[in-house]
């Protein structure tokens, strides 16, 4: 009798456990459940922008081989492609010369580089470290600039083999330099100002408003006529009525320029028909944009690589 009321009573009890235990166990499938649905999820769209990147890229490859063609002009309608499937891309063709070569900047003009420095908000003797810094890194000797670094300096900072004291060859060297890493962070599109190929002057047909007013050392507004100029009467870049400026002296009268020392300084750093060709193309698919460039003289590539698109 007491065996069998022991027993009754301890049957509730391992139910109740049992209970527990299932929905215990139902509570780890579910969050297992839940975790793999994310996991899934995840992998979902990671798949899906892969594809993209890939996709987006070839478009971008398209345009490339399109605006290689000799024949092609900057207004042929052949430079844009939309697809169906929401994929196309844009390719424009500018002079390379249309950039300050930094080459050439750092063993001619500094003060140049030093304004630009300054447009980009920073602050001047910030500017000019930098732009003693980056002379340093191209000359052959050991003296160091004003504000600059050279061998000792960068030892200090545990960086051997440092500076290259040769022109750049490629525009990521200018990350080695001191002070490069602040322009990079506060500025992140600062390549699209720079070029290490061509003579060091300036396209001014192809050259954008701002460096224009950079060069010239005038306020923005001043390079509206210019700029009004150049697209012709229809407004429209690129388009069959654009105009081409010819001569420094048409330079300055339309930037409201009669110094002559900058008419003098526009006849050093300007031309008007630069040989090197830079095709960009911006491949895309739904929201995904991936950007190529490639750098051509004479039909020879000179550079090909992918950007950051900061358009």
């Amino acid at each position: 009798m007491t065996l069998m009321k022991l027993t009754t009573s301890t049957r509730p009890r391992n139910q109740g456990s049992a209970l527990i235990a299932v929905f215990w166990l139902i509570a780890v499938l579910g969050m297992v459940v839940f975790a793999s649905t994310k996991m899934l999820a995840t992998d979902s769209r990671y798949a899906k922008e892969s594809r993209g990147r890939l996709y987006a890229k070839r478009y971008a490859e398209m345009g490339l081989a399109v605006g290689q063609h000799p024949a092609i002009t900057p207004d042929d309608p052949l430079l844009n492609f939309s697809a169906d499937t929401g994929g196309g891309y844009g390719v424009t063709l500018v002079a390379e010369e249309a950039r300050f070569n930094i080459n050439a900047l750092v063993n001619g003009d500094r003060a140049l580089l030093r304004r630009l420095f300054i447009k980009w908000n920073m602050k001047p003797e910030i500017a000019s470290a930098l732009s003693d810094a980056l002379k340093d890194w191209v000359d052959q000797d050991e003296l160091v600039s004003l504000n600059g670094a050279e061998k000792r300096e960068y030892e200090k900072e545990g960086l051997e083999g440092m500076p290259f004291n040769r022109p750049f060859k490629d525009l990521d060297e200018m990350m080695f330099v001191r002070g490069m890493e602040q322009v990079n962070a506060h500025y992140p599109g600062w390549r699209d100002w720079f070029t290490v190929f061509g003579d060091g002057r300036i396209d001014v047909n192809d050259a954008k408003a701002e460096l224009i007013s950079v060069l010239a050392d005038v306020p923005m507004e001043r390079v509206a006529p210019l700029m009004q100029f150049r697209i012709g009467m229809d407004g429209v870049k690129w388009t069959k009525d654009d105009q081409r400026l010819s001569s420094a002296v048409q330079i300055a009268q339309m930037l409201g320029v009669f110094q002559p020392q900058i008419v003098q300084q526009l006849n050093q750093w300007v031309q008007f028909a630069g040989p090197i060709r830079r095709i960009e193309s911006i491949g895309s698919l739904g929201e995904i944009r991936r950007k190529l460039v490639m750098i051509t003289q004479n039909n020879q590539t000179l550079w090909r690589g992918e950007l950051p698109n900061h358009g």
